[in-house]
């Protein structure tokens, strides 16, 4: 069963709801669907015990898989950091369950952040706001600013509930790599001893967050990473004297970057990426056939939404095939697309050339 929610993204429903691979849990015949009503609280309560043990779970969420931590636990939060080998000036997005939890990250919660978090959360929307003192240097890279999202996930709104704070959780790769979409991308990368994958099945959205810096003084909100929520959208909920302003025009101050997915090389795959765009379909063709044979072709699906919940998946298949090189064709018309903004951010990013 699904519903819609406001944001217009398909929600899962507790009879989809998770299911935690551990083979100490999973009954002989495989783990069923989860009856509506059921807390799951064995799990939930096993699921706590992985923190009390000195490891972070990897939980899904509709964008990608996370490297989760509570705010609360320094120790864990280190180890999200080593286990990555994320630079310490990179900082971290603190996953709520409810607005309530947001508000408390943050020292201003101003009319947008009310209209954007009613609107898309739960969803593949991260705002950044001024942060409180409950929130580490640690976590915000030094910064006076944090990233709080609410993911829509029913694993991870479970999790979430059930330890009572706030999660840490940057995507379960190692730094710059691709990001996971399955509970199998995570373990190939990740140790048991490291990390509890949490399996909640594929992610439907497929790439990271859209982030957004809101600052009421300047009455702005910076657009910082582009997801799969339109800038439109957005804009229709300004209140009045409020704009939309790119990255490159942000002021704001303190060391690091204010949000993760800032780098210019992110995203990337095992090997040399090359995104060709083509004309037309006889154009495609030829590009098709002068593609060596230590070249993997990657082609993906003509609209955005199915484009961006496969990427990931489709590239790290790419780099684990026999060919040396990657090539990712695309129809030159996407470049024109506001629909296609956060996948075009990932493959610029992923890409090491370009072919027009």
């Amino acid at each position: 069963m699904t519903g819609r929610s406001r944001s217009g993204w398909k929600s899962i429903e507790h009879e989809r709801a998770f299911v935690w691979r551990n083979p100490a849990l999973v009954p002989a015949g495989g783990p069923g669907p989860m009856r509506p009503g059921f807390t799951g609280a064995d799990a939930l309560r096993d699921l706590k015990a992985v923190f009390e043990q000195g490891r972070v779970l990897a939980l899904p969420t509709e964008t990608v898989y996370g490297l989760a931590a509570p705010i609360d636990r320094p120790d864990l939060i280190e180890r999200v950091f080593e286990l990555k080998g994320r630079p310490p000036d990179n900082p971290l997005i603190v996953h709520v369950a409810t607005q309530a939890q947001a508000r408390q990250c943050v020292s201003d919660w101003p009319e947008l952040a009310d209209r954007l978090a009613g609107q898309f959360w739960p969803g593949p929307l991260t705002l950044v706001l001024p942060r409180s003192k409950r929130i580490s240097d640690r976590i915000t890279a030094g910064r006076d600013t944090v990233a709080v999202r609410m993911p829509d996930h029913p694993v991870a709104l479970a999790v979430l509930r059930s330890v009572g704070v706030p999660l840490v959780a940057p995507s379960a790769n190692l730094f710059t790599r691709l990001s996971p979409t399955t509970a199998e991308d995570v373990r190939a990368v990740f140790g048991p001893e490291d990390v509890e994958v949490v399996d909640g099945g594929p992610c439907r959205v497929g790439i990271e967050s859209t982030i957004l810096q809101i600052d009421s003084s300047a009455r702005t909100a910076t657009w910082l990473r582009p997801g799969m929520i339109d800038r439109s959208q957005v804009e229709a909920l300004l209140p009045a004297g409020w704009r939309i302003r790119t990255g490159d025009e942000s002021t704001s101050s303190g060391p690091g970057q204010s949000a993760p997915g800032q780098m210019k090389e992110h995203y990337r795959p095992a090997r040399p990426l090359t995104v060709c765009l083509y004309a037309d379909e006889r154009d495609r063709a030829q590009r098709l056939a002068g593609l060596g044979q230590d070249c993997v072709p990657v082609e993906l699906p003509a609209d955005a939404v199915s484009a961006a919940r496969v990427l990931y998946g489709k590239l790290r298949a790419a780099e684990t095939g026999r060919g040396e090189r990657i090539a990712l064709l695309l129809p030159a018309t996407v470049l024109a697309s506001s629909e296609w903004e956060g996948v075009l951010n990932r493959l610029r990013k992923a890409a090491t050339s370009w072919q027009v």
